[in-house]
């Protein structure tokens, strides 16, 4: 092309070749936009979902806004195409192609404004949403948005539940606070000036444990403002606030924190409760109703059951349908003295209580007895305690005696005399809806043994996620709970996290103190489905709840793994120990028990 030809090129075309260069850039922005979208959009319900916390009004907001600056991007693109449209039609016209002009320099004015509102705004939502996240605890790892330190201790570390659960909404104005160790506690640690000397103080040791409503830590309560009992093994600690908790007219949360190291709460024998990865201690928030409650607690399942006849290895087991005081509900009876609240008597309730240990587990849920008597060893060593042979035996779960305002119970400096649910409210053994305490409310039954031993052991029907290696295993939901369904009814105190756990890996889980996870039991019926009052309990089924799964990226390296471990410390209603090797679940499975059944424990991976 000649010289003089290309300048006539350039001064007839020029502009709308740049023009056109220009556009075909600008319709990358509104992909950009929508990823930019999309992007804040993740990191909202990434730090939501990790922080364990629900769609909240902050994080709706923030949608909204992400939704209406997507809008926007799609607008100016459109201005940017009328312009374009009435240039490059303008046939030299010098009005319409100064209206052209102004419609690109204000469109490109509208385009940084949208721009610096959009990394305004993602930056503040963010804020907002990780401070109220979790109950207002923040400690976010570099690289890791949206996951909450200081939690990791809740199934990995020292911690095996507590009440309120972690980030619990429409909590009554009544509920304690119940944590639960797996090991146990010196008294001194929640309780000020505790000694063996000095065991009647009930004060909080407010310099180890801060009680709060959550931003405003100068309001934790003092010594003086909440009474401590614990179990008589040390490990189940109540903390109960003088006065409600919250307010009568709007719901207020609240943050608990407990002190790590050396300095905070400590184990019986001296050593930090909180140590290594989770040093730091532990804290979490829950929100607190305008409601105080007033429905007392009754009995949904009582195993063995009534007028049947049993081997003599079975445990006695009772289930609540809310969760029960674990102090007024656990203990042991020995030569006559000790734990009186539930009894187990032979001779058809007219002998001497049976000596034993009664122990809560379940989430507070769940009672269960073991004698004394040992008489035997099952599969995997752990000792069986049997009950009396060819016996009649009734069980007692007492009421408690009621205080002037029913259906609360009458709480002494000894704790509750019967067995109450956690706020205080007295049993309804009856089911009649009223509280009425002793005798009237007492729930007893009775049930005979044999002088068999049952060695049946339990085995795994269903799994979710399921145990196999097909497809089914990725891409689940990021909050779905860990299941194992069994065959027969289960000891409920050997569903621990030390015996049911989730191990996760990957890129995303690199902080073990962020990944929290706690193991429950359901009692399902013949059809499977959850126990209902007045129904049989034939099967048991394992649940582990957990802190919502890291999503995974695509590549390899950005993969995040989750694997459920169930070993054989799991135990049957008769003692008998689960032997992952035998399960169905197991067979052929590379990820279970090695395919060797000589491994007693088992994983299967989602």
């Amino acid at each position: 092309m000649r010289k003089e030809n290309f300048k006539a090129f350039i001064n007839k075309y020029g502009r709308t070749v740049i023009y056109l260069m220009i556009t075909g850039c600008l319709f990358m922005l509104p992909l950009s936009g929508y990823a930019q979208v999309a992007e804040g959009q993740q990191a909202v319900e990434q730090i939501a979902a990790g922080a364990g916390a629900g769609t909240d009004l902050i994080t709706i907001i923030g949608r909204i806004i992400y939704v209406f600056l997507g809008f926007l991007g799609i607008i100016f693109l459109a201005l940017m195409l009328y312009a374009g449209f009435t240039w490059m039609t303008s046939a030299g016209d010098p009005e319409k192609i100064e209206k052209a002009k102004d419609t690109i320099r204000n469109a490109v004015i509208g385009l940084v404004i949208i721009t610096s509102s959009w990394a305004i705004t993602a930056f503040i939502i963010k804020a907002l949403t990780g401070a109220v996240g979790g109950g207002g605890i923040l400690g976010q790892p570099p690289g890791l948005p949206g996951l909450v330190g200081s939690s990791g201790s809740l199934g990995s570390g020292i911690i095996e539940y507590h009440l309120p659960r972690r980030n619990a909404t429409d909590v009554p104005r009544n509920t304690p606070v119940i944590i639960t160790f797996k090991k146990a506690i010196q008294p001194a640690s929640f309780i000020k000036d505790w000694s063996d000397e000095n065991s009647d103080v009930t004060g909080l040791n407010a310099e180890n444990i801060q009680v709060y409503r959550t931003g405003e830590e100068d309001t934790a309560l003092t010594s003086d403002q909440a009474r401590v009992n614990f179990t008589e093994d040390r490990m189940t600690f109540v903390i109960r606030p003088v006065e409600l908790l919250g307010s009568p007219s709007i719901n207020v949360k609240y943050t608990v924190k407990l002190k790590g190291g050396n300095s905070g709460i400590l184990l019986n024998d001296g050593g930090a409760a909180f140590d290594g990865s989770y040093s730091d201690g532990y804290e979490w928030g829950f929100e607190v109703s305008t409601k105080v409650d007033t429905t007392p607690p009754k009995v949904v399942s009582a195993i063995p059951q009534t007028g049947g006849k049993y081997a003599r290895n079975v445990v006695i087991q009772i289930t609540f349908d809310e969760a029960i005081d674990p102090t007024g509900a656990s203990g042991k009876f020995e030569n006559e003295q000790g734990f009186t609240n539930i009894s187990v008597r032979p001779n058809g309730g007219q002998g001497t209580p049976l000596n034993g240990v009664y122990k809560v587990s379940n989430q507070y849920r769940t009672v269960e007895f073991l004698t004394f008597d040992k008489c035997g060893v099952n599969s995997c060593g752990n000792d069986v305690f049997c009950l009396p042979g060819d016996a009649t035996l009734e069980v007692t779960a007492k009421a408690a005696t009621l205080s002037e305002l029913p259906p609360m119970a009458q709480l002494t400096e000894s704790g509750f005399d019967g067995i109450t649910d956690i706020v205080g409210n007295s049993l309804d053994g009856n089911a009649n809806d009223m509280a009425e305490g002793q005798p009237n409310d007492d729930f007893v039954w009775s049930f005979g043994t044999s002088n068999d031993i049952k060695l049946t052991p339990p085995k795994i029907e269903a799994t979710v996620p399921s145990a196999s290696t097909g497809p089914e295993q990725s891409n689940r939901p990021l909050d779905e709970d860990v299941t194992a369904r069994f065959d027969t009814l289960m000891q409920s105190s050997t569903f621990r996290s030390e015996a049911a756990y989730i191990e996760p890996k990957g890129p995303g889980e690199n902080d073990p103190d962020t990944f929290w996870f706690f193991v429950g039991m359901q009692l399902l019926n013949s059809d499977d489905n959850p126990v209902q009052q007045g129904e049989i309990a034939e099967k048991a089924q394992l649940v582990i709840e957990h802190r919502p799964y890291m999503p995974s990226g695509v590549l390899p390296e950005e993969l995040n793994y989750y694997n459920p471990y169930l070993l054989s410390d799991l135990q049957d209603a008769y003692q008998n120990c689960f032997n992952p090797a035998t399960s169905g679940q197991c067979k052929g499975v590379p990820s279970c028990c090695n395919n060797s059944p000589k491994d007693k424990d088992c994983s299967f991976s989602p």
